[in-house]
């Protein structure tokens, strides 16, 4: 059997295997590591030391303005240095630079959290990595680690990454009203020209 009928039985039998709850939402039931037809590693849940922070321990202000960069950096600092553990984020507005992690550290977002990770782009460094196969240097993304082992992101709190500052959405993306509803709220308006074809895009990066 060729790798190409093999990759053509999985997704005909993840296709099969689709269905929707009561909630219209799609369940999908992969089968057995055995049918694939290729080896996959077996996934370990990570297990963490008992040391428990939360962020408000190193100064953290949970007023949505504040940059807490600094508390996320001490917090996981301190943890690390006793083995790791878990990291609280509390419920609360919390503004945020980059959080760079390390080893063994479990991230946990509380209910009613939402880390918010600021606009401004002078807080991301640059770093070497590779992009579509090229290697480069690119901003720091705002959760951040190399060569980690053992790290985990839990929790039912929100990490908002701020997109609309670092991708320009285009008109052809929105309908009138809400292209004309984005344009009125402020940011820079521009043609751009890629892959031969122009498009009109907004920055909303207003610093």
């Amino acid at each position: 059997m060729t790798s190409k009928s093999v990759l053509f039985i999985f997704i005909a039998a993840i296709s099969v295997s689709c269905s929707n709850n009561d909630n219209n939402i799609p369940i999908i039931n992969f089968p057995p590591a055995e049918q694939i037809g290729f080896e996959m590693p077996s996934i370990t849940e990570p297990v963490f030391p008992g040391n428990t922070v939360s962020i408000t321990d190193f100064g953290a202000v949970s007023d949505g303005i504040t940059i807490n960069t600094k508390a996320f950096s001490e917090a996981i600092d301190a943890l690390s240095k006793k083995g790791g553990g878990m990291l609280i984020v509390p419920k609360g507005i919390w503004m945020t630079g980059p959080i760079v992690l390390k080893s063994n550290i479990n991230l946990h977002a509380a209910e009613g959290a939402l880390v918010i990770f600021s606009p401004d782009k002078s807080l991301y460094s640059l770093v070497e990595t590779v992009f579509e196969g090229n290697s480069t240097a690119r901003c720091i993304s705002p959760i951040y680690g190399k060569d980690l082992n053992n790290i985990a992101i839990t929790g039912k709190g929100i990490f908002d990454g701020t997109g609309e500052a670092w991708r320009p959405v285009k008109k052809e993306k929105m309908t009138d009203s809400q292209w004309k509803a984005l344009v009125g709220s402020g940011g820079v308006q521009a043609r751009m020209e890629r892959y031969g074809t122009l498009h009109n895009h907004i920055s909303m990066d207003r610093t």
